[in-house]
C-alpha cells in the first residue's frame, strides 16, 4: 500500500512538470512578447532574461479566453533575480482576461539575471492561451535630476523677474 503511495505521488509530481514551457530572451531588448498554448491543466512556465545595465521594467499579462475552448483560472507571474545565494522574488501579480491593459513596474532593478515564472491551469477543452509583454528602460542617472532640478531653477527665476519687472 505504501509503496502504491508513493508511485501515486511521484506520478503527479511528474504530471506537473509536464505542462511546463521554458522560453529564453537573452538579453532583454525595449520590448520583449511571449505567448503560451497551455495544455489543459497546471502549468508552471519560465521566461529568462538578463538585464545588461540597471533599469525598470513593466509587464502585463492576459488570458484569451474564448468560450469553454480557451480558458485559464488563477494565472499568477512573478519575477525572480537569479543569484548565486539564491533566487529572490522581486513582485508578483495575478491576470485573467481583462488584465491586458493593466501595467505592473518593478523598479530600479540591478544588471543580472532574471525570470518570469507564470504559473495557473488551463480550464478549456483545448487547455489555455496567454501572453506578456515586458519592456525595460534605464534608471536614469542622479546627474539627469540634477540637471531638470536646475533648469527648472533658471525658469523660476525667469518667472520671477518678468514678474517683479
Amino acid at each position: 500500500m505504501k509503496l502504491s503511495m508513493l508511485a501515486a505521488a511521484a506520478v503527479s509530481v511528474l504530471a506537473l512538470n509536464a505542462n511546463a514551457t521554458t522560453i529564453l530572451w537573452g538579453n532583454h531588448d525595449s520590448l520583449e512578447i511571449g505567448a503560451v498554448l497551455a495544455n489543459p491543466g497546471a502549468f508552471d512556465d519560465f521566461i529568462k532574461f538578463s538585464i545588461p545595465d540597471s533599469s525598470n521594467l513593466s509587464s502585463t499579462t492576459v488570458a484569451n479566453n474564448l468560450t469553454n475552448v480557451l480558458g485559464i483560472d488563477n494565472g499568477m507571474v512573478q519575477l525572480f533575480q537569479e543569484t548565486s545565494g539564491g533566487n529572490t522574488l522581486i513582485g508578483q501579480y495575478s491576470f485573467d482576461g481583462t488584465t491586458g491593459s493593466t501595467w505592473h513596474n518593478f523598479l530600479s532593478l540591478g544588471a543580472g539575471s532574471y525570470y518570469y515564472e507564470i504559473t495557473g491551469t488551463a480550464t478549456g477543452s483545448q487547455g489555455g492561451f496567454y501572453s506578456i509583454t515586458s519592456t525595460v528602460a534605464a534608471v536614469p542617472e542622479p546627474e539627469s535630476y540634477a540637471l531638470l532640478l536646475a533648469g527648472l531653477g533658471v525658469v523660476g527665476s525667469l518667472y520671477r523677474r518678468r514678474k517683479a519687472g
